[in-house]
């Protein structure tokens, strides 16, 4: 693999991470409310609240990105697909609450990844892997 396409993948990585909650919650107002969503509204808050949702998308992102590196693609699929839109509602949910339990709702969303990266993790080391 050349150095080239090492940057590349890393940029498209982290462009995703960032960018999947956010589009979640954009594609499920739309699906909702139309194009209405669009309107200005003059608020500040909206694009802060943006930038917690995008950062929010990084425990599960990060998570999944481990369980492909350790070569376990179904399970990545699994929580890919299964823990993806729980947690785009779980944020859009706790968005009501504030920025801090959006963080928080995606965190105990994203946990069961996590505990398969570990899971999997231990197995390796226990295996002399």
């Amino acid at each position: 693999m050349s150095i080239h396409s090492s940057i590349i993948r890393k940029v498209l990585f982290w462009a995703i991470a960032l960018i999947w909650q956010p589009s979640g919650i954009v594609l499920y107002s739309l699906i909702m409310f139309g194009f209405s969503v669009f309107e200005d509204t003059g608020g500040e808050g909206q694009a802060f609240l943006m930038f917690i949702t995008a950062i929010s998308g990084l425990f599960l992102a990060l998570a999944c990105r481990k369980l492909w590196q350790q070569d376990h693609k179904i399970s990545f699929c699994l929580c890919a697909l299964v823990l993806a839109p729980i947690s785009i509602f779980g944020v859009l949910f706790a968005g009501l609450l504030g920025p801090l339990m959006m963080l928080f709702y995606a965190l105990i969303i994203s946990l069961p990844a996590w505990l398969m990266v570990f899971v999997f993790h231990w197995r390796n080391m226990r295996n002399g892997n």
